[in-house]
């Protein structure tokens, strides 16, 4: 009967192809669960690894933490010793930039005080000293505002160094002598007028040193405050017995204002910098810088020193 034979001999050849099929579907569905066991155990162990790391370098952290403590610590208790009376008798002008902070300011100030000097007055620079769209104006308020008796470095291209050389020269003095007032007041009046720069009371106190202020790190975007901010210190360092441009911890790296100074040959030489005037360390050595300064010690201290 050839009717039932060809669907024996149908059915017979399928249970291979089933077999085999069965076989490779076992086969998959191993090679998945067991997929899944080894990388559970790899995912472990790198769990495990990563928090060995985390350990390590939070241990790593809480003693740096601890050193840096123990440092400050040290630089206070230090520091009436370390000044003595090196600032005696030096009125120092405090000139802030934007991005400074002013708890800074305020205790770099107490360390001027500490050894002798005393804060004479505050210049506060703002945003649009920096604002390129804004150079050329400043740069007009500028050549405009030079006093009687008055004459601005022909190098100092740049709006920045040439508004730096302007406050130097109404502003601080050499030895005993005093800055001119003359001519002083309607400077710093035409600089305030056009939002420039700030500062309480009708004037700024003339100064023998100066004490340049800034932030940390500066973004890539924002290259040109670093470089004006360098460039006036600089300038106005020209002026008067000495200056310091202390930052914070970032400010000599990338675009940084203290870059600008270490890194020019023309400018280090006259201008002192501090580079992690947020810590109690770089403050006190900002007042020791000045008062090295003052001597035509010009050195440069902090952690970004190579």
């Amino acid at each position: 009967m050839p009717g039932p034979s060809r669907r024996l001999r149908s059915s017979g050849a399928r249970r291979p192809a089933l077999v085999w099929a069965a076989v490779l579907l076992a086969f998959a569905v191993g090679v998945a669960l067991g997929g899944g066991v080894l990388a559970r155990f790899t995912t472990d162990g790198d769990l495990k690894d990563l928090r060995a790391q985390v350990e390590r370098l939070e241990g790593a952290n809480a003693a740096l933490t601890d050193r840096s403590r123990a440092a400050d610590a040290f630089a206070d208790a230090a520091a009436p010793s370390t000044l003595g009376r090196s600032l005696a008798g030096i009125p120092v002008l405090m000139v802030v930039a934007p991005s400074a902070d002013r708890g800074d300011a305020g205790q770099i100030g107490r360390r001027v005080t500490q050894g002798g000097g005393t804060v004479a007055g505050t210049l506060t620079l703002t945003d649009d000293l920096y604002a390129e769209d804004k150079a050329e104006r400043l740069r007009g308020v500028v050549d405009n505002a030079v006093p009687n008796g008055v004459t601005l470095d022909a190098s100092l291209v740049d709006p920045r160094a040439r508004a730096g050389d302007l406050l130097g020269a109404v502003l601080l003095s050499e030895g005993a002598v005093k800055p001119p007032s003359n001519g002083r007041t309607d400077a710093l009046a035409a600089l305030k007028q056009a939002g420039f720069v700030d500062f309480s009371g009708p004037t700024v106190p003339g100064a023998r040193a100066a004490v340049i202020v800034t932030g940390g790190t500066v973004p890539g975007e924002r290259a040109g405050e670093g470089q004006g901010i360098g460039r006036l210190a600089a300038a106005l360092s020209r002026h008067g017995d000495g200056s310091v441009l202390a930052g914070r911890t970032g400010s000599s790296q990338g675009a940084g204002p203290i870059v600008v100074v270490r890194q020019d040959k023309g400018l280090a030489p006259g201008l002192a910098t501090v580079d992690d005037a947020d810590t109690v360390v770089g403050q006190v050595s900002a007042a020791l810088a000045l008062a090295q300064a003052t001597r035509g010690d010009v050195r440069a201290y902090g952690s970004g020193i190579r």
